[in-house]
């Protein structure tokens, strides 16, 4: 019985001599800005560590994914020491002594290492691995977790999104509008002369005085303004285009007055809109077309180039082929008189009094009010730009840029700018998006 007691106490000091461990206390898991930073204090002056042993520490920082090892810690036994003193000595080794990171047992040692701050430490662990080495033996202890869910790499982000301090608006105006685009009277090349007899025109003449009849028949509406734009197809001279496309314009206001003599309009009636050459109509007359290289012309449209240039580079397309078919398809529908608006008083038009309240409210800075106020109506085209602003002002871009680009299709000048404004700033914001992702190639 009593050898049986003796086995056991001498088992027990066997298995504490092999889970025997160091200490290890104020750890700190931190980063610089370019490195994770490790830091402990290990107590090595533990008894039941056997001095013929040593201690290797391996730490190492980790996530459910990723895991990256740093350096290893090992604590002599004097013994032990002893020992690979010898060996090395027997290996040829005479100057073999403890490097970094390799102490005796006996003091408190200050670990301290780093490595590369890496993308995935958004959320990491610092743990510790143990091994015993020593008897011709290897025993690994179990892994401990001696710091958790540290953040040491902030994912960058875009800046919030910046707002224009400025923007544009015109409040709007009392308007008949009688769908423009299909309004309007078509020329022969190079003429100013109205002729019912070709494209149409004699059914659209009686569209435009159905329209101006409407007016007049009511009368809640007073007349205020006929707005006619004239147009010249951009293939001539820039300066004999300028005159074409007014004179148009005058000949379509002088046949309104001689065929409704009843209402005694004058010059005075209507506004004229000189729409010079109609680049606008080009492009997307082309991009409808059939034409054979239609993009290439249209990424020349598109160009920041003088206008007279613009034609030269079009006309040497296959060597002048494209700009013939265009003279045959496409010009032909660009010389035109067009009829726009009739702008009218009435109290009868609800849509411009919300639109010109909603106009209000943007300016007071009540920019989702605004919003909710214009919404309803925004089948008017007159409430186009103002949709625009106010989803811009709320920092909407992506949902105020076609509005915006509706408004300008529709004669909105002012739309333009809002829409160069939201463009600076989307720029702004691609460029700072190019920065980060330029930046977070140094953590992957």
């Amino acid at each position: 019985m009593k050898k049986t007691i003796i086995l056991s106490a001498l088992m027990l000091v066997f298995s504490a001599a092999v889970n025997a461990q160091t200490v290890i206390s104020n750890q700190s898991l931190t980063e610089d800005g370019e490195r994770a930073v490790v830091s402990f204090e290990v107590e090595t002056d533990v008894k039941s560590i056997p001095a013929n042993r040593k201690e290797i520490i391996m730490p190492f920082i980790y996530n459910a994914k990723d895991t990256l090892w740093l350096e290893t810690l090992e604590v002599y036994g004097k013994g032990r020491f002893k020992r690979e003193v010898q060996e090395n000595h027997l290996a040829g080794n005479k100057d073999w002594q403890l490097t970094e990171n390799q102490v005796l047992k006996g003091d408190v040692y200050h670990y301290i290492s780093s490595v590369p701050l890496k993308r995935w430490m958004k959320s990491t662990n610092l743990g510790i691995k143990r091994q015993m080495v020593g008897c011709n033996c290897e025993d690994e202890l179990a892994d401990q977790t001696i710091a958790e869910g540290v953040a040491l790499f902030e994912e960058p982000m875009l800046p919030a999104r910046r707002i224009p301090t400025t923007f544009t608006l015109a409040d709007a105006t009392r308007q008949w509008d009688f769908g423009r685009d299909e309004l309007e009277i078509i020329f022969k090349v190079s003429k100013i002369e109205i002729d019912s007899t070709v494209f149409n025109n004699e059914v659209t003449f009686g569209k435009i005085l159905s329209a101006i009849d409407k007016i007049f028949a009511n009368p809640k509406y007073k007349v205020d303004k006929i707005e006619i734009a004239g147009y010249a197809s951009p293939e001539g001279r820039r300066s004999f285009n300028n005159w074409l496309g007014q004179n148009r314009a005058k000949a379509l206001i002088d046949y309104i007055i001689q065929h409704r003599p009843q209402y005694n309009l004058t010059a005075d009636n209507f506004r004229l809109r000189n729409g010079e050459e109609n680049w606008e109509g080009l492009r997307r007359l082309v991009l409808a077309s059939a034409i054979e290289e239609k993009d290439k012309v249209v990424e020349i449209i598109d160009m920041d180039l003088p206008d007279e240039e613009k034609k030269l580079k079009i006309k040497a397309i296959d060597n002048g082929k494209v700009w013939q078919k265009m003279l045959k398809e496409v010009y032909p529908h660009l010389r035109s008189a067009r009829y726009l608006a009739v702008y009218y008083d009435s109290t009868q038009d609800e849509a411009v009094d919300m639109i010109n309240l909603a106009n209000q409210m943007i300016r007071e800075g009540k920019y989702a009010e605004a919003y909710e106020t214009v919404e309803p109506y925004s089948d008017d085209l007159r409430a186009y730009n103002t949709i625009g602003t106010a989803l811009m002002m709320q920092g909407r871009f992506e949902e105020a840029l076609p509005w915006l680009r509706k408004a300008v299709e529709n004669n909105t000048a002012t739309a333009q700018e809002n829409i160069d404004l939201i463009n600076a700033e989307l720029e702004y914001e691609a460029r700072k998006k190019a920065e980060i992702e330029e930046y977070l190639k140094k953590f992957e």
